[in-house]
């Protein structure tokens, strides 16, 4: 591992490799992505159910399905007539493109509710944002480097957010489920007030 640049903490003075001072608790002027892991990463699964990780996908399987399911029954039926070599070998990608969507739809789906049903509510610390190799429009999606108590001791979670929002300043608790190495930004616990 690449040695760390040192930084000064500009509360109390302290030197520091990382967002947060150890010392004071002092948000500290350390890029994320220059910080050192004082703690080991957990592999994080994301079960965020949004539109880039459930109707995006679900798109491209509906769409791709009903393709390929078209080809296949102009081909079968004799409607393609000398063509029908070659739509069948278009329905090969068409289809297996859509039920790759399918599957990622799934996935989500199913992280979802098992998180729901079997998730545990617990609570960490943002330390900071890096850019994920994911872009939302043209700019990088954010990885949240979260802070978790885990059975083993301290672990830091890197979050896919799927956004380019940074909603959660560093140094905020966070609320998360979790089952296993499955985990969930828990916004119902978030403080509202009713006026």
């Amino acid at each position: 591992m690449e040695k760390s640049k040192m930084y000064t903490c500009s509360h109390c003075g302290a030197a520091v490799t990382s967002e947060i001072c150890p010392y004071c608790g002092s948000v500290t002027n350390v890029e994320t992505s220059e910080a050192y892991m004082e703690y080991p990463v957990i592999n994080c699964k994301e079960a965020a159910l949004g539109f880039w990780t459930t109707l995006f996908p679900l798109i491209f399987a509906v769409m791709f399905t009903i393709s390929a399911i078209i080809m296949l029954i102009e081909a079968l039926s004799g409607m393609a007539g000398e063509d029908t070599p070659i739509i069948i070998l278009m329905f090969i990608p068409f289809f297996l493109i859509g039920i790759a969507a399918a599957v990622v739809v799934l996935r989500n789906v199913i992280r979802y509710i098992i998180l729901k049903v079997k998730g545990k509510h617990i609570t960490g610390k943002l330390y900071g944002y890096v850019d994920d190799n994911v872009r939302v429009n043209g700019r990088p999606a954010q990885v949240a480097k979260i802070l978790v108590d885990t059975p083993n001791g301290k672990r830091f979670i890197m979050y896919q957010l799927g956004s380019t929002e940074k909603n959660i300043a560093v140094n905020e608790e966070v609320h998360l489920l979790v089952y296993k190495n499955i985990f969930m930004l828990d916004k119902s616990n978030k403080e509202t007030i009713d006026w």
